[in-house]
């Protein structure tokens, strides 16, 4: 019997208990009261079917260490209260973590790196992160770790070292590498050779630095090749040590408005990273809103780039979410789907699209929809379910508020809301981070753990149909035209000789979401998921589908 064979066998089962049957009664007849599954239940059922392959393509959830967990009773989180918080991010499903930077630096949130080969004292020691890696390698989970080398912090030694010997340099000299070769490490110019408000004075000297960002994180010189070793040596490091990869930070400043040196940067370092380990997991950030750009990136030969034209709150699927309702904007997402990864895969076909919805410098998922929970359900799906390595940013899976606020990055990276007590694991907000006003509306992860039908457990349900099938993750996206019906989207999802359909009511009506299945006779309902608790059900050939309710069909044969 083929792999997809008993995959299929085994998801027909799960479906004749999600939509329910018929069983005996006392007296011999039957009974037509349907057999509903219990979450928990169904969730085992879908654990039965084994986990997805062990390879890059994983559901990643985002950790920014200082709001997470705190262990030690500080107010910060660290990495011990990450490791007790394991069996949280596993039970949810989640098969990745990416951690926001961890190195030393002075600023809370850490992308001004004074040590690459350290912990910063506050998140614990390196004796915490080996721990770290190891039980999540019991767990089955991987990490990756932000490599911010687009900048240094002001701080650091290389910086420092250059900054001195300028300081005391004779004005009618020329900086000279082999006195000290940091000063090719960043882009220093003489007083009068400036480029803009992005370069910075360099204090008790004559010369300036460019900084994209601010004075604090001058940037490097990608044109120098001893520091492109430097970073390459970095790198070795942190993967004998056992991360799983790396998250580029930045990567479309490398060379400000130059996409083809950035470009040639990202292939470097994804050559970089597969010399020392073929399996590394590369992503990358590069903020840009239109498909052809991120294509143009994946011409790099890098792994993943996030997907921000479909991500943050201008993306395509919040555009699609929000505009429910309208069949004309709903209509186009499947449609969306398979222009950008056809895009994308023609630039790279060995890509993997890296879809996200919110992270640490863009607004929550809850304010983007106006607190409407059922749109918070819907969006962390659509999100899962659209291929790739998904990432989730800590809080999105119980639906955490902020304050709506687009340029108060320290109100984006607020406390992980563990509990109503505010005891063990609580944090204390960063400085200058505002809580939402009207506290968190849909409950602590402590509370939403005890309701079934919470966003938590939805996000549970969710990821455990995403491992069950792993075409979710790895299949090429095709719109499935024929079923794009109303406001329900359809796309079917091919990997090797597998297949799915996911079909979305994407509307709060469920009105009109019922979508004639007699020209697909030969597929059957294998897994469905509902946001406001109805039951998505088949009466004859006929799919009947509740407000923002999900279907998923597989071959029969």
């Amino acid at each position: 019997m083929t792999r997809t064979l008993r995959l299929l066998m085994c998801l027909l089962l799960v479906t004749s208990m999600l939509v329910g049957c018929s069983q005996p009664t006392s007296d011999g007849g039957e009974d037509s009261t349907p057999v509903e599954l219990t979450l928990e239940q169904r969730l085992e059922k879908y654990a039965e079917l084994g986990s997805s392959p062990d390879d890059n393509y994983r559901t990643w959830y985002e950790v920014f260490v200082y709001s997470f967990c705190d262990a030690n009773g500080d107010g910060i989180g660290d990495l011990q209260g990450l490791i007790s918080k394991l069996d949280y991010i596993q039970g949810l499903g989640f098969t990745g973590i990416w951690l926001m930077p961890i190195n030393p630096s002075p600023s809370y949130h850490k992308y001004n790196v004074d040590d690459y080969y350290e912990i910063d004292p506050a998140y614990g020691t390196m004796a915490d992160f080996e721990q770290l890696i190891s039980e999540c390698d019991k767990r089955g989970i991987k990490v990756i770790i932000d490599l911010v080398v687009n900048h240094t912090g002001y701080n650091h030694p290389w910086f420092q070292e250059a900054a001195d010997y300028l300081r005391f340099l004779d004005i009618k000299d020329d900086p000279d590498p082999a006195e000290c070769k940091y000063v090719e490490y960043y882009n220093f110019v003489k007083e009068g050779e400036q480029k803009g408000e992005a370069y910075r004075m360099l204090s008790g000297s004559n010369y300036y630095y460019e900084g994209q960002f601010t004075h604090e994180m001058p940037d490097l010189n990608w044109e120098c090749e001893a520091m492109r070793e430097d970073v390459k040596a970095v790198m070795e490091f942190w993967l004998d040590k056992g991360v799983a990869g790396f998250r580029v930070d930045a990567a479309k400043e490398f060379y400000t408005g130059a996409v083809e040196k950035n470009v040639e940067v990202l292939s470097w370092l994804q050559e970089t990273a597969t010399s020392i380990d073929p399996d590394a997991y590369m992503v990358a950030e590069v903020w840009e809103n239109n498909y052809t750009l991120i294509k143009s990136y994946y011409e790099s030969g890098f792994t993943s780039i996030f997907n921000y034209p479909f991500g943050n709150s201008a993306g395509k699927l919040m555009q699609v979410l929000n505009g429910r309702g309208n069949p004309n904007m709903v209509n186009t997402w499947a449609t969306a789907l398979q222009t950008a990864s056809g895009a994308y895969a023609q630039a790279n076909p060995d890509y993997i699209d890296a879809p996200f919805l919110s992270n640490h410098d863009v607004l929550r998922i809850f304010d983007n929809v106006k607190g409407d929970e059922l749109r918070v359900k819907m969006a962390g799906a659509m999100n899962l379910f659209m291929g790739g390595s998904a990432f989730v940013y800590y809080g999105e899976e119980i639906g955490m508020a902020g304050t709506g606020a687009s340029d108060d990055d320290p109100s984006k990276r607020a406390p992980m809301y563990w509990n109503t007590s505010n005891n063990y694991g609580m944090t204390t907000p960063p400085t200058g981070c505002k809580l939402p006003s009207g506290g968190y509306p849909l409950g602590s992860a402590e509370e939403q753990m005890e309701d079934e039908g919470s966003v938590y457990n939805y996000y549970r349900e969710a990821i455990a149909i995403r491992n069950a099938l792993p075409m979710i993750a790895r299949g090429k996206n095709t719109a499935e035209t024929a079923l794009n019906v109303g406001c329900v989207s359809a796309v079917r999802k091919t990997w090797n000789d597998q297949e799915c359909i996911i079909l979305m009511n994407i509307d709060d009506d469920a009105a009109g979401a019922q979508v004639d299945l007699s020209a697909y006779s030969d597929w059957s309902l294998v897994a469905t998921l509902s946001a406001n608790g109805e039951k998505v059900e088949m009466d004859g050939t006929t799919l009947k589908m509740p407000a923002y309710g999900i279907a998923i069909l597989t071959p029969s044969n």
